[in-house]
């Protein structure tokens, strides 16, 4: 009886050390699973929340701080220079005439000169700071530093739009000043020519390491720089982000970059777009919340299909970044998802 004994008191002893595991982003098995193995819960333009509202620019309905409370750990923002004497805006056609007229009849941006600080003139603004500008990134990196501290066992990732063109130089002093660069993750291996198969650490690795920010930036990284912001397109690829009203099926191939060379990460993106016509240019709003509930985008059957058709293209691989508009929409969807990917079970 002592070999049955003995692999009882074995399996007892692995099951209690199992149980009394502690968490990474939630789930103890997770633990032991490559960065790039796992799937987060992302929110698209995550600082596009009323106020103010009503306005053609909302992709949310909450704060990044009720979303990070909630569950969401990826974070898509834009980052753009604000001119407090101009309204400005990335777009140069049609859109960014309209919305600047807008801006300047809202009346923001009243201050008296530009300041030279990137503390102060790199905004969260959604293309234009005319309609909706969330104030200086350093103030949102705090709020997730703060969120940081209190939860030492959660991952979080950036993915930043860098829409003015900002050097790493101007972007570090917001991570420092926030104190959010404590947490930031520089991997110790270097570009491949193949854009794949890195050594990314585990999740209890980057715990560990207390390296639980990873930060990804669309132009203009430079790890030289800051070794801390790394370019998106070495690492990550994102499928069609332009679905455009109504959209019957969600496409799943690679859009970005568009050389068909695989990442080691992949966005899915499962958002939608109003389009208008105006003087022979499109003009893509996006879907009010109503629109977004009304037609059932974010309901777990939409993303499920979505990831069914991914399933066709990517194979069993994780899909790492279920990006939404109004992710509050579709009672938990996007976390059933997630937790499906990630093998677990939705009930």
């Amino acid at each position: 009886m002592r070999q049955p004994l003995g692999l009882l008191f074995a399996i007892s002893l692995h099951l209690a050390s199992a149980l009394s595991a502690e968490p990474c982003n939630g789930h103890a098995e997770l633990c032991s699973r490559s960065y790039r193995d796992v799937s987060f819960a992302c929110t698209h333009n995550s600082y596009s929340y009323p106020p103010p509202h009503a306005l053609p620019v909302l992709n949310q309905e909450r704060n990044i701080s009720q979303q990070l409370t909630d569950g969401v750990r990826a974070f898509m923002i834009d980052v753009v220079k604000h001119h407090p004497l101009a309204v400005e805006s990335s777009d140069t056609g049609i859109w960014g005439k309209i919305t600047g007229a807008i801006g300047s009849w809202l009346g923001n941006n009243q201050s008296a000169q530009s300041s030279s600080d990137p503390l102060e003139y790199v905004h969260l603004c959604h293309g234009s700071c005319a309609l909706i500008d969330k104030g200086p990134l350093v103030d949102t990196l705090y709020v997730i530093r703060q969120f940081m501290d209190a939860n030492p066992r959660e991952i979080v990732t950036l993915i930043i739009e860098n829409v003015s063109g900002f050097t790493p130089d101007e972007l570090r002093p917001s991570f420092e000043q926030s104190g959010i660069a404590t947490y930031a993750y520089a991997p110790d291996f270097a570009p491949r020519d193949t854009h794949s198969g890195y050594a990314w650490p585990t999740l209890e690795q980057l715990i560990d390491k207390n390296q639980r920010l990873v930060t990804f930036l669309d132009d203009k990284a430079d790890v030289a720089q800051v070794p801390y912001i790394l370019p998106e397109w070495e690492y990550v690829v994102e499928i069609p982000y332009a679905n455009i009203h109504p959209v019957e099926n969600f496409p799943c191939n690679q859009d970005r970059p568009r050389d068909g060379v695989a990442r080691d990460l992949v966005v899915m993106n499962h958002f939608v777009y109003n389009r208008a016509t105006l003087a022979g240019e499109n003009i893509d709003t996006p879907l009010t919340a109503q629109q977004v509930k009304d037609h059932g985008y974010n309901e777990l059957a939409s993303l499920d299909t979505h990831w069914q058709t991914c399933k066709s293209v990517w194979g069993e691989r994780a899909l790492n970044f279920i990006t939404l508009d109004y992710y509050d929409i579709g009672n938990g969807s996007i976390f059933q998802l997630v937790d499906q990917i990630n093998g677990f079970s939705s009930a």
